[in-house]
């Protein structure tokens, strides 16, 4: 839901057919899926050529076609075009799917004559582009009549819209997800274009916060010099000890420290409780980072779990699933103990 709000805020303000707030159901359940190759990516599914004529960076540290709001307004950038282009958002839908020069062909003559549903079916482009606008299209009846199909809808709130913020510097994103009191997977869920947990510095550096989030955030982040923003690291703790004594040893203000890990500044400590603390791992330290692993096609818990060595019952406790359990394609998996 936070995700189609923003879709649908742009494509109103860009007065095109509401139909296309489904698109990226369409394409991906509305999910941040990684590249696979030189394959589509993101939740609009752009090919990387396509996303970079659409002046999207595509590289291996940050790909845009994973940024919720570059890639929904380059995406619209496209809807808009073949908008204008074939007067019928039916043909708008196939042309994101096929390309426009594809739909032209396959109009010849027709290029500038309305289109009834049989024409539209005869058009000689592939089965899957067919397939796409019949999906879309099924969307929008059940959305335009939910009581006939038995199904009820979620009502938007206000408060999960999400809203971009401009950081003063680049920021650890574990340290964002502390402040603004969000699982680190949602957070990641709403900014999947770092591939790493920190997002770049430079005039873009902006993280995606749903409203409700927002106040808090801010407060806790006037804390924190601009300067200590970047460079966290995890460590787990050796000995008991208290969270003021570990900030005191830091010379570190026991106050960040708490909002960091969400603890109280008065907190015992104890052996294999992991931390966040300022500064950048050692080599020893960082083989005990907290990491994430997306799921791609294939993917299996017990050879997620061989791969990082990890115990599976481990992995599972860590993300809250069974043996059972469905792996979606562009989910995030905690692959060591959380930290918060």
């Amino acid at each position: 839901m936070p995700l189609l709000m923003l879709v649908l805020e742009q494509i109103e303000r860009h007065d095109l057919p509401g139909e296309f707030a489904l698109l990226p159901y369409v394409e991906s359940h509305y999910r941040q899926l990684p590249p696979s190759g030189n394959g589509p990516a993101g939740m609009w599914q752009l090919m990387g050529r396509t996303a970079v004529d659409q002046g999207l960076k595509v590289s291996r540290s940050y790909d845009e076609r994973l940024d919720a709001l570059a890639s929904t307004a380059a995406a619209i950038g496209l809807l808009e075009r073949y908008d204008r282009q074939f007067s019928d958002w039916r043909l708008a839908d196939m042309a994101f799917n096929a390309g426009e020069y594809r739909i032209k062909r396959a109009l010849g003559k027709q290029l500038h004559q309305q289109l009834d549903s049989e024409d539209l079916a005869g058009l000689k482009v592939s089965s899957t582009t067919h397939q796409h606008l019949a999906r879309l299209m099924a969307l929008s009846c059940i959305i335009n009549d939910p009581q006939r199909f038995s199904v009820t809808l979620p009502q938007p709130d206000n408060g999960i819209a999400l809203q971009a913020l401009t950081l003063p510097s680049a920021m650890d994103l574990r340290l964002a997800a502390a402040l603004a009191e969000l699982p680190l997977a949602e957070l990641l869920r709403f900014n999947a274009a770092w591939s790493r947990q920190k997002n770049p510095s430079g005039p873009t550096t902006r993280l995606l916060l749903p409203q409700q989030k927002v106040a808090n955030f801010n407060f806790a982040l006037t804390k924190f010099p601009p300067a200590m923003l970047s460079d966290w690291h995890l460590q787990t703790i050796d000995v008991s000890t208290t969270l003021d004594t570990l900030a005191s040893s830091l010379e570190t203000p026991a106050t960040l420290l708490a909002s960091a890990n969400q603890l109280d500044p008065t907190q015992t400590l104890h052996p294999g409780k992991a931390i966040l603390l300022p500064g950048r791992a050692t080599e020893s330290e960082s083989t005990t980072s907290t990491q994430t692993h997306t799921i791609r096609r294939g993917d299996t818990l017990s050879a997620i779990a061989r791969h990082y060595g990890v115990r599976l019952a481990d992995l599972l406790h860590w993300n809250a699933l069974s043996n059972t359990s469905i792996l979606r394609p562009g989910a995030i998996l905690r692959v060591h103990a959380p930290t918060f």
